[in-house]
């Protein structure tokens, strides 16, 4: 019998596209035990967090088999994130003929083979295995010729920053190089920046990475250094300073060696102190974890400076638009620890859409530098809406409280329907405190997403592994009995009895587990923000700035730019309407998104069957399954009134109906949807209208200070609409003046005749300088004066 061919690696000239990536796998040596080699192997319905992580797995899986794995054709959204992945075998497909000037390609490189692994993004952001061909259609490469194409590859040694860069040290890649070198100047005391790069071919081959202070600024570049000193001003961002350290590519394991390290600066170098606000140390990394308590304090505190202009910067965006509310928490100390702000914009949706509230706090759990939030909704176009924004330097229980305290305010005391978090109590004491009849949940994809960080040597021994173990037990279980089950096979399968965390996710899971959540309206909004990502676009730019300053404007911008470029699908074309009866009638009420939703439950309730279950008088319930789904769900149907209920939850979690109703409407010849089954929130027209707040009448008018915010909110409702149209713009603008005389003849009425166009705020009394009545209280019991629609820390 011959010997399995040696597959031919690519070689510089092959014609794999450029954005495509060539790994081989490599044999590694010793035994592997069978429970561990059926974990290798791909499976459908696997889960992994990102694509990088599928691919590694199948990477592992082919390094066991013996041929090289490509990233092939991939498909993105509208906003160009990838929601699939095809990993092929480097022989899929077939070879192009090759003019006689170029070199030969290595024979039989491209035999057509089908062998491949799909993945797909689902609704959570995870992605899941659709597809996999194991067969190939090739001899497979034995491990000792593989070795010896590639060379023994071991993995590289793990080096100490501290000691510093050396000659002949060995990164598995150019990232690696570059994060241990930065964090060697970390610890000197310098910024690091990516410099000349050289490559061959399309491939890198060598990187310089130099101090940040290397060449000369563009207007020194022809001053002689001779010449007489600049003028006093600055010091020099730019020195020439020759500090470097110059990496090289190392056939054939294509791993990167030092071939040269210059250790002397021609500057002062920074002390620890101050060390965290160079460049290229402002973004937190892994490596944090492992810092000292005294650092991990720094990064979470707030410089003076910083405080007051952020507030400075506040209070002249609300000079320019009185309905900006914004407040700041204080510590004992008197100093700022927490912000607040909401626009107009922000609080006009809200108000048309509070039925569902996310308070994200992803800054935090994925370790990033500034304690970010933000207050998210999703309006009747499934696209996301800020509320408002937050920075929690002190996210301590009382903190929360008064975070939520803020938002009320904000938001004229209108309770949010349901409220989504993170996993805690303080959250849950929050939310009981300032929205009574609020509903609070913690969301999946936050434990999911925790977890990375709670089980970090567990997710970093076995990532692969865990991980998609793990995702399944959080998004595949909509039933208890299922979920419970999943559960213990985890914890049993990862030896996690012990585990002080997942005990106590597990006590905690009527919180946040899905079977027990079904019932809290959510609008969908976690499957929404996967595919928009928004945390991820903002944390992209935000975590790039250097103090709270540029992170407002920063973010002021960012809102600004998003929200314009939402605005044409807020005025989308609609579908075109379909014949049948039922699509007819929600194809007019509801958006193109909602209507997308509703279809597809009407395609699965075309493959559903029913039958009936059990009658008493006027109620009757049926069986439901669906095609292709597991499980059965119960559908209880009341003729007196027309209600119908359904154990899926769906429409008390969504707002759309669910197939399984449909069928029982389409078995009781109910042709179209009941209006009590068409909520608000998904038509059309869902912004018409007009909305109360939950404060008192009385309250709201007492005060002209109280008159003015109310004013402010109509007017940015009428603005907010009239800016879609020229034509309603010119019709507002022709209506301002007959007004102001309306107002004017008001006031002479009214004895205010000298007042003309300006509202006066009544002056305050002599009991106001011993005790304000609109005093509220800090995070830790601090006075906080609201001025205006701000507050301010006295």
């Amino acid at each position: 019998m011959a010997d399995p061919e040696v597959l031919p690696l690519p070689g510089p000239d092959s014609d794999t596209n450029p954005d495509e990536s060539v790994a081989m796998a490599e044999d590694d040596e010793g035994d592997k035990d069978e429970d561990e080699d059926l974990d290798l192997k791909p499976k459908i319905g696997m889960y992994f967090e990102t694509e990088d992580d599928a691919y590694e797995f199948y990477k592992k899986y082919a390094e066991g088999i013996g041929f090289v794995v490509r990233k092939s054709h991939k498909s993105r959204n509208t906003r160009l994130a990838v929601t699939k992945r095809w990993f092929v075998c480097h022989r899929q497909g077939f070879k192009q003929e090759r003019s006689e000037t170029k070199n030969p390609r290595a024979p039989g490189s491209r035999t057509g083979c089908g062998a491949c692994l799909c993945i797909k993004i689902i609704p959570c952001g995870a992605f899941r295995v659709t597809e996999f061909v194991e067969e190939h259609n090739h001899p497979l490469a034995d491990q000792p010729a593989v070795k010896m194409v590639l060379g023994p590859r071991a993995p590289p040694p793990l080096y100490d920053p501290k000691d510093g860069p050396a000659l002949d040290m060995r990164f598995e890649t150019e990232d690696d190089a570059y994060a241990f070198y930065n964090k060697y100047a970390e610890h000197v005391g310098f910024s690091v920046r990516k410099s000349y790069k050289k490559k061959h071919k399309g491939l890198l081959v060598s990187r310089i990475f130099v101090c940040s202070r290397e060449g000369f600024a563009e207007k020194d570049k022809h001053r002689d250094p001779e010449d007489t000193p600049r003028r006093a001003g600055p010091t020099p961002s730019r020195t020439g300073c020759q500090a470097c350290l110059i990496i090289k590519v190392q056939p054939p394991s294509k791993t990167f060696k030092v071939s040269k390290f210059v250790s002397e600066h021609n500057h002062p170098l920074e002390d620890p102190e101050s060390v965290h606000k160079l460049r290229s140390h402002k973004l937190k990394s892994k490596m944090l974890e492992l810092e000292l308590p005294e650092r991990r304090k720094r990064m979470h505190g707030m410089l003076a400076g910083d405080a007051g202009a952020a507030l400075e910067y506040l209070q002249n965006l609300q000079v320019e638009n009185p309905s900006l509310f914004y407040a700041v928490g204080c510590n004992d100390e008197g100093k700022a620890i927490n912000f607040f702000w909401a626009d107009a914009k922000s609080c006009l949706d809200y108000m048309y859409f509070n039925d569902v509230v996310l308070y994200d706090t992803t800054y935090s759990l994925n370790t990033y530098s500034r304690p970010f939030g933000l207050f998210i909704g999703v309006d009747n176009f499934r696209q996301p809406m800020i509320f408002g924004a937050a920075l929690m330097y002190d996210d301590s229980p009382e903190g929360i409280k008064w975070l939520f305290q803020a938002f009320n305010d904000a938001m004229h005391g209108k309770q949010p329907g349901s409220v989504l978090t993170d996993v805690g109590q303080k959250y849950a004491d929050a939310v009981a405190a300032v929205w009574p009849g609020s509903m609070h949940h913690a969301t999946v994809w936050h434990v999911y997403h925790s977890a990375k960080k709670s089980l970090k040597q567990l997710v970093d021994n076995a990532k692969a592994s865990f991980m998609h173990s793990f995702a399944p037990v959080m998004f595949e279980n909509e039933d208890e009995p299922g979920f419970l089950l999943s559960w213990d096979k985890l914890v049993e399968k990862y030896n996690l009895g012990d585990n002080e965390w997942m005990n106590e996710l597990y006590r905690t899971k009527d919180s946040w587990a899905l079977p027990y959540w079904k019932h809290v309206f959510t609008a969908d909004i976690i499957t929404t923000l996967r595919k928009e990502n928004i945390m991820s676009q903002l944390r992209k730019e935000l975590n790039e700035q250097e103090d709270l300053l540029q992170l407002l404007k920063r973010y002021d911008l960012m809102l600004e730019e998003y929200r314009a470029a939402k605005l044409p699908v807020d005025t989308e074309a609609p579908l075109p309407i379909p014949t049948l009866r039922i699509l007819k009638q929600v194809g007019n009420l509801y958006t193109t998104a909602a209507f997308k939703m509703f279809q597809t439950e009407f395609e699965d309730y075309m493959n559903s069957l029913a039958y009936p279950h059990a009658a008493a008088g006027m109620v009757s319930e049926y069986k439901v399954t669906i095609d292709e789904k597991p499980g059965e769900h119960t559908v209880r149907y009341d003729s007196l009134d027309g209600s119908v209920t359904c154990t899926c939850k769906r429409f008390e979690s969504t707002g759309i109906q669910c197939a399984h109703v449909l069928k029982v409407l389409d078995l009781k010849n109910i042709k179209e949807l009941p209006e009590q089954y068409i909520i608000r929130r998904w038509i059309k027209d869902a912004r018409s209208g007009h909305f109360t707040t939950d404060l008192d009448s009385s309250l709201r008018a007492s005060t002209a200070e109280a008159r003015y915010k109310d004013l402010c909110r109509i007017a940015s409702m009428i603005a907010a609409r009239a800016a879609r149209a020229d034509e309603a713009m010119g019709f507002i603008e022709s209506q301002s003046n007959a007004l102001m005389k309306h107002l004017d003849h008001i006031f002479q009425t009214s004895g205010f005749s000298e007042m003309g166009n300006h509202a006066a705020l009544p002056a305050p009394g002599p009991s106001s300088s011993a005790q304000p009545h609109n005093i509220v209280r800090g995070p830790q019991g601090n006075p906080l004066l609201r001025a205006a629609n701000g507050i301010l820390g006295v």
